[in-house]
């Protein structure tokens, strides 16, 4: 079994720590490129996108949802899915409102990708305000006793929007967000997380 990853896609560093939280180093992590006419990885994924998991079969999942959901399911108990009872809905909310984080300031820094002449202001600027409401949000409730435990898919995602930061400077997230920046470096200082970095030169 193969995750496919890039060292800049933060919905890659996701499907990596959740590898890792599960115990599954198992799987290769293969390292490759995104947007090059002659990816190889085109052949089975025509999709093109990143993160990639793929099976030993051939086949394999798209989707860090999903990725996730399949690398929980290989090594019970599961980890990521939303609980039940009375503590299911306000997991899918925190889960798509730290998503909705992730896919805002992923947009913004693919944005800055582009060419300067091709850039869109209007876009730049709209997720840039969206960002600053959300980091607002999560650090009113980052206190609270659903962020002290081991990462979920919620925390996973906020915590991969915030670490965007990494490769789009501009998104300063810390100013006047203590809460914030404190649980943050938590989450950064776990194995599966410092783990998940990189290799220098990939």
């Amino acid at each position: 079994m193969k995750l496919y990853v890039t060292p800049t896609s933060p919905y890659a560093r996701l499907a990596m720590i959740a590898r890792l939280e599960k115990g599954l180093d198992g799987i290769e992590l293969v390292w490759t490129r995104t947007r090059v006419p002659d990816d190889p990885m085109l052949a089975f994924n025509p999709s093109g996108r990143i993160p990639f998991l793929r099976l030993d079969d051939g086949s394999g999942f798209e989707d860090t949802d999903v990725i996730v959901d399949y690398i929980d399911a290989l090594a019970p108990p599961l980890r990521f899915a939303a609980p039940d009872g009375a503590g299911h809905w306000p997991h899918r909310r925190r889960r798509a409102t730290a998503r909705s984080m992730l896919d805002g300031v992923a947009l913004w820094a693919r944005e800055t990708m582009r060419p300067e002449t091709e850039r869109s202001p209007g876009i730049i600027e709209h997720e840039r305000r969206r960002a600053a409401r959300l980091a607002d949000l999560f650090e009113a409730e980052i206190g609270g006793p659903a962020y002290r435990g081991p990462p979920d898919m919620p925390q996973l995602f906020l915590f991969c929007a915030l670490d965007v930061e990494r490769r789009l400077p501009e998104f300063d997230w810390r100013t006047g967000r203590p809460g914030l920046a404190a649980w943050h470096a938590r989450v950064a200082a776990l194995p599966s997380v410092a783990g998940s970095l990189p290799p220098a030169g990939v």
